[in-house]
């Protein structure tokens, strides 16, 4: 795995402004419910339908779904934009709007997934909502 992270964190540093000769994050793989506690969403309704599979804690911990699979792209796409949030804040942007921050990690991922010959995440309208909630 620490060669896996090692080799986003370089890809993130080549397509993007960021330095990233940072310490490698820690990754904890965990239930979905865990996540969202560590989240802030106690509600476990609201837990199942969110959809969450990882985020970072704005430390050093990326939190990613014990279904992780290093092997399906899919996946590892999740632990990059991850990753990407992780490099915002060692950059100093941790005080960036979070809408803006998420379309960031939004752009880079599908900029790897494209690479990858996969489809993009972020829909133009999923685009426009994260937006707006930062130009409020």
């Amino acid at each position: 795995m620490a060669e896996l992270i090692l080799s986003l964190i370089v890809w993130i540093g080549a397509n993007s402004e960021y330095e990233v000769d940072f310490p490698q994050p820690i990754v904890v793989m965990t239930t979905q419910h865990n996540m969202c506690q560590l989240f802030g969403i106690d509600d476990m309704f609201r837990c199942d339908i969110s959809g969450l599979k990882g985020f970072y804690n704005e430390d050093i911990t990326i939190y990613l779904g014990t279904d992780f699979n290093q092997d399906d792209p899919h996946h590892v796409s999740r632990l990059l934009h991850e990753l990407v949030h992780y490099v915002q804040y060692k950059n100093g942007n941790g005080y960036l709007c979070r809408g803006n921050m998420e379309v960031e990690a939004y752009d880079i991922q599908d900029a790897w997934r494209a690479d990858k010959g996969l489809e993009p995440i972020l829909a133009d309208f999923n685009r426009i909502m994260l937006e707006a909630n930062c130009s409020a």
